[in-house]
Parts: structure tokens; sequence; C-alpha cells
């Protein structure tokens, strides 16, 4: 979805407004896939300042996936917005200052949409803070019940390590 920029024929002070519907393809966040759905569409805003076009994109957004910790379903509601600044005139910007979603004047409106939903997204996508996750040696989801697995043995080269005694002022 483009939106060129010229055609809306703005003034200085004038704002362009406008909710568009929107499909993106899953987002992929350390080799995990993650469906996003925006319901209520893009709010793209575009005001016209000196210089050149300051650009809003907003929207709620439902992101589905596992947990990574325990790898149940998890529907995550965050609010993706970003705001881009082009520039009508190129002479005096670096191309590292210009933004690679606005080409010729237009806009590249589910590339903005997608940039802000990626970066609304968490690091760590988890079903809830105290997520216990699963056990790594039988996988029982220790949410719903404590594993009967021995505990993890300590590698014996690191033994010596728990006889150490760190004074005040020692490093610590």
């Amino acid at each position: 979805m483009y939106l060129s920029l010229h055609d809306l024929a703005l003034r200085t002070g004038e704002r362009y407004q406008r909710t568009y519907p929107l499909e993106l393809s899953p987002v992929i966040q350390g080799g995990v896939s993650y469906q996003v759905l925006i319901p209520e569409g893009v709010a793209v805003a575009v005001d016209r300042v000196a210089g050149g076009f300051l650009i809003t994109v907003a929207a709620d957004v439902r992101v589905y996936g596992p947990c990574a910790r325990c790898l149940n379903e998890v529907v995550l509601e965050v609010r993706a917005e970003q705001q881009e600044f082009a520039p009508t005139a190129k002479d005096g910007w670096e191309e590292s200052e210009v933004s690679p979603f606005v080409e010729g004047m237009v806009l590249d409106v589910a590339g903005l949409a997608r940039e802000a939903v990626v970066l609304s997204v968490p690091p760590l996508v988890v079903c809830s803070s105290s997520c216990r996750g699963l056990c790594p040696q039988c996988g029982q989801d220790l949410n719903v019940e404590q594993c009967r697995c021995a505990p993890p043995r300590m590698d014996e080269r690191w033994e010596k390590l728990k006889s150490l005694q760190l004074g005040e002022g020692d490093g610590a």
C-alpha cells in the first residue's frame, strides 16, 4: 500500500489523516513466527511542516504465537507507533537521515507499519512474567505440575567456586 505525498497537496500547517485496512505477513523473531492482526487498521497522519512532511503511523495490534518459555499460545496486544520525516528537498540531508519508507515522495505505508509492529513486539514473548517454562530434562510444563526429575547436578569442575569467599572490596 503506497501513498503519494505530493498528491495530498498539503500546505504548511495542514494535516491529512486516514485509517487504512492492512494485512501484514508474520513477524519472525528469534526464529519463531508470530501472526499479526490489525483489526482496526493503521492510522496514518501526514503533517506538512517546514521543509517536508512528518508522517505518523499508529495501530493497535494483536500478536499470536508461542510463549518463549512454555510454548503455550500467547495473545499480545501492543500499540505500534512510528514517525518519519520526509524532506521535500534532498539537499543537505545524508542518506542515513532520510526515511527508507519514502522514495520519490511516495510513502510505503505497509513497510512503515510493519517496522512499527516489529519494534513494538517485546524481544521475549511470554504468557506471563511468572511463567516457569518447561523442564529441560523431561519437557513437563512447570506451570501445570512440578516434574519428578532430579535437580541438575553442577559440573564438578565448577564445584570449587562454592567455597570461594569474597570480602568487601574484592571486586564483586
